[in-house]
């Protein structure tokens, strides 16, 4: 299939009534899931997969890239209106955001925020459209040695440029690696760590493990904390007043056009970075925006650029990440692990065979960002008020309603009450790894990777025999990884030392 085929037979697929419909859906669910605090598009994606398993292809990833595309826009709504983020990679929104609000122009940012996230998300796709050339011929060159080592650049990079510290995320990611080594061995038909247990003899399933890390685990802090989902909510605006503020928003995120096509560059080049994710690509673009300023004295006063940097790289990010997850199989974030589930569970296979035999599917993947974005704003635009009464329901209330959900999905898979008790075993772990600060998406990104490691080893040493690493790519990849490693240990050490001395 030719990429011009594949781009229209996506386009027509992603507005098809056998598709749009479940686009729609997936954009409104994830800008709930936007809007309530704590609830991430891990959550969003990791609720999605469960419903994956009766959709055709095309169907199910509309669903699924469309609840992930709006959760950064109901997370700025929140950022903006409660200076709440409702997700993680929306906290760079939080210095000029609630600062535009208390100077009365919450609309204003709001309006600018959803432009930039549909701008930025635009610009992601089209790059992503652009690299597809180059990823079809690229990819010929990763073979089995390749990509086993590409692998552990990838959970190298998780571990070091997370959020939590890099001892932990690189043990996360080993147990990640552990745990998919549970059940029959396809080499030599070995019982691995199944304790006995049949149910064990296939292996983990991924989405109670899933739902289990991030949404069980997130019901379990958000217990714990109690009180209102979020905490000095201020009183709503009318809503003439917000969807006239709202407008101008809009119109001044198109009137800073170059800022914004500055920041979704720097998104989309962080997105192509395994591990980078969209918080520090949003932390980046603000710091830039503020640089290159003319004002830089308004910056964290309430200033719509502020806004429109970091809202505009957080979509951005989704068009690197796609690349590489798309192209070798490799997650570049645990969203993007999630996405790699649900495509397993959809019955198709990313790499070589993707990029060259369904490539309307990687179009459909593109054109679904773009729709669901602009799907998400003009939602966001006339539903700015009642969603965000959703904010002062109490811990005690949502939180059995949400659970309800979340174990029905981890039961839907397989029809197993045994994949329930997956999921309520792997909440309480991502409980505490989120305590002691131990990095969940590198479990995760290790957990999906396992299988690839395994075969791609095997496939190695196979061919190639034990000195697979000293060819010219995977040695590349492998000093690129170790020196890497190297410079952050350093880093660490230097930092130790510094501490010591004061």
């Amino acid at each position: 299939m030719t990429i011009i085929d594949g781009m229209m037979s996506g386009f027509l697929q992603s507005i098809s009534l056998s598709v749009l419909p479940y686009l729609v859906t997936g954009a409104f669910f994830g800008l709930v899931i936007g809007v309530i605090p704590g609830l991430s598009g891990h959550f969003a994606m990791a609720m999605a997969v469960t419903f994956l398993y009766e959709m055709e292809p095309a169907a199910g990833i509309a669903f699924i890239l469309g609840a992930h595309a709006t959760v950064a826009q109901g997370g700025g709504l929140t950022a903006i209106l409660f200076s709440t983020p409702g997700t993680g990679q929306n906290a760079a929104t939080l210095l000029d955001g609630p600062p535009m609000r208390d100077k009365g122009q919450a609309g204003i940012a709001v309006g600018a925020a959803m432009a930039s996230c549909f701008l930025g998300a635009t610009f992601g796709a089209v790059a992503l459209a652009l690299l597809i050339p180059v990823l079809r011929h690229v990819v010929l060159f990763f073979g089995p040695p390749e990509v086993l080592v590409l692998a552990f650049l990838a959970l190298t990079f998780v571990a070091v440029l997370g959020k939590e510290d890099m001892t932990r995320s690189l043990i996360a990611a080993l147990l990640g690696l552990l745990l998919a080594m549970i059940g029959v061995d396809n080499v030599t038909n070995t019982h691995r760590f199944t304790m006995g247990s049949e149910r064990l003899a296939d292996g983990l399933s991924l989405v109670p493990v899933i739902l289990g890390l991030f949404a069980v685990a997130e019901m379990i802090d958000l217990f714990a904390r109690g009180g209102a989902l979020a905490r000095g909510v201020q009183q709503p605006l009318s809503a003439r007043d917000t969807q006239r503020q709202i407008f101008t928003g809009i119109g001044l995120a198109f009137k800073n056009w170059w800022l914004v096509l500055r920041c979704s560059t720097i998104g989309t080049v962080m997105g192509l970075i395994p591990g980078l994710g969209s918080a520090p690509a949003a932390f980046v673009a603000y710091g830039h925006a503020k640089q290159s300023s003319k004002n830089k004295d308004q910056f964290g006063k309430g200033t719509v650029e502020g806004v429109i940097a970091p809202e505009a790289a957080n979509d951005a990010v989704e068009g690197g990440a796609l690349a590489s997850t798309i192209a070798f199989g490799i997650p570049g974030s645990s969203s993007m692990a999630i996405l790699l589930s649900g495509l397993f569970i959809l019955g198709l296979e990313t790499g070589p065979k993707m990029l060259n035999d369904h490539v309307d599917i990687v179009f459909i993947m593109i054109f679904t960002i773009i729709i669901g974005n602009l799907i998400g704003t003009i939602i966001g635009m006339w539903l700015v008020n009642p969603l965000s009464r959703a904010t002062s329901i109490r811990s005690e209330i949502m939180v059995p309603v949400l659970m309800a959900i979340i174990v029905t999905g981890a039961y839907a898979g397989d029809r197993m009450v045994f994949d329930i008790g997956i999921a309520l075993v792997f909440g309480l772990v991502g409980y505490v790894m989120k305590v002691l600060n131990y990095s969940r998406a590198a479990l995760l990104i290790g957990f999906v990777l396992g299988f690839a490691v395994e075969k791609n080893l095997y496939l190695a040493l196979l061919l190639d025999g034990p000195y697979f690493v000293f060819q010219p790519i995977p040695l590349t990849l492998a000093i690129i990884t170790i020196v890497f490693l190297a410079i952050n240990v350093y880093g660490i050490y230097r930092d130790r030392r510094k501490l010591i001395e004061v």
